[in-house]
């Protein structure tokens, strides 16, 4: 969702307009990637990229602000600017944030959906060895929700346990099968995400539903009109995203010692009684760490499960193709490729270089990416 500028500095000013004695607790933080990229291929694009040298895909800028209230209770406004969005601030974080115990807490306000790993830190390209993370796996078309979130630690024997349930509501504008205009809404939101943390060895599974899934995609709400003018209402119900259950499933590891590492994730999206395909994704990682720089490789694969075509058959012919075109339009059967080096060149900023090949078997296509970027945190 786009925000005026109007709009975001009403937002920060929730924290620059606290009482004197507030904004000396003020603990100020940001990010920013410097990013680009282009494809090898005059046919190519991957990733928003084309055979033109572009900037404005991965670049962005943040700022992040932390007030504390007292000693238990603090607000936390994060504003963004991305150069996929021409640069347009965004709130992309809103929170109040109270301390129940050591070691749990609670969040309100608009937070990030914990779908993944690496969810947390998800623009903080600094914070992980990628120049982008994997998009064979982060591909689900928003990131936040507004709602409540829990979150405890606990130790039991070797391990650390970390434990965060949310419950709340999604509703925005997204990219979803291809279109830039699709309107989701996502109500009855809960789920959870446990971490297990064994010496080097980080464990984690993730469950989150939906029971009031809902995606208003322009493209084919004429489509569902004409379907149930022509009598074939059934489909139009099938193929229509309406208050449907949608479930968010994922499982990951990654070993690191601070001198290699190795992990991986799985994830599963299903909307049931609709035309989007069971997602299956997934990537393997590693890479081995020198003294002021690092290489790596990855491998992720997206494996759509194929939708039965049984459950969109018109009794009218010239809709068929329509109809056919819709319902494996989102499948994506694609491996991605990809090895990088990263180096240090500050105490806080790195640069990275990445070389990416995607082969899209559905579409028979084979795109090669080039891209480096400059990511820091202050």
């Amino acid at each position: 969702m786009k925000y005026s500028l109007l709009a975001c500095i009403g937002a920060s000013a929730l924290v620059m307009s606290l009482p004197s004695q507030a904004q000396d607790n003020i603990q100020w933080s940001g990010f920013g990637s410097i990013a680009a990229g282009m494809t090898t291929g005059s046919d190519d694009q991957l990733f928003g990229y084309d055979n033109d040298l572009d900037f404005n895909p991965e670049s962005l800028f943040a700022l992040q602000a932390k007030a504390n209230l007292s000693d238990k209770l603090s607000v936390t406004t994060q504003i963004m600017s991305r150069g996929s969005d021409d640069f347009n601030l965004g709130v992309e974080w809103a929170y109040l944030q109270y301390q129940l115990t050591d070691s749990a807490s609670v969040n309100v306000g608009k937070l990030r959906l914990p779908f993944y790993m690496y969810s947390d830190y998800l623009d903080v390209g600094y914070s992980y060895h990628w120049l982008r993370t994997p998009q064979s796996v982060y591909r689900v078309a928003f990131d936040n929700y507004t709602g409540v979130s829990f979150q405890h630690n606990a130790f039991v024997g070797d391990f650390t346990i970390n434990t965060q349930v949310v419950a709340g509501t999604m509703h925005d504008d997204i990219d979803a099968g291809g279109s830039d205009s699709a309107k989701a809404e996502l109500n009855n939101l809960i789920g959870f995400n446990t971490s297990a943390i064994y010496n080097n060895l980080t464990m984690r599974v993730a469950y989150f539903q939906s029971n009031d899934t809902n995606i208003q995609l322009n493209e084919i709400e004429g489509l569902l009109s004409t379907l149930r003018q022509a009598g074939a209402g059934q489909v139009a119900s099938e193929l229509e995203v309406a208050e449907d259950k949608g479930t968010f499933a994922s499982v990951g590891f990654m070993y690191d010692n601070f001198n290699w590492f190795v992990g991986g994730e799985y994830t599963q999206l299903e909307v049931e009684n609709s035309y989007i395909p069971k997602q299956r994704s997934s990537y393997i990682t590693a890479g081995k760490r020198f003294e002021g720089w690092a290489l790596h490789a990855t491998v992720g694969q997206t494996d759509d499960e194929v939708v039965d075509a049984a459950r969109f058959t018109v009794p009218v012919p010239q809709l068929q193709a329509v109809v056919t075109q819709v319902a494996t339009g989102v499948l994506s059967e694609t491996t991605y490729t990809s090895v990088g080096a990263n180096f240090n060149i500050a105490p806080s900023a790195v640069l990275k270089f990445d070389v990416t090949h995607s082969d899209d078997t559905l579409a028979d296509e084979s795109d090669v990416l080039v891209s480096a970027a400059v990511q820091f945190v202050f």
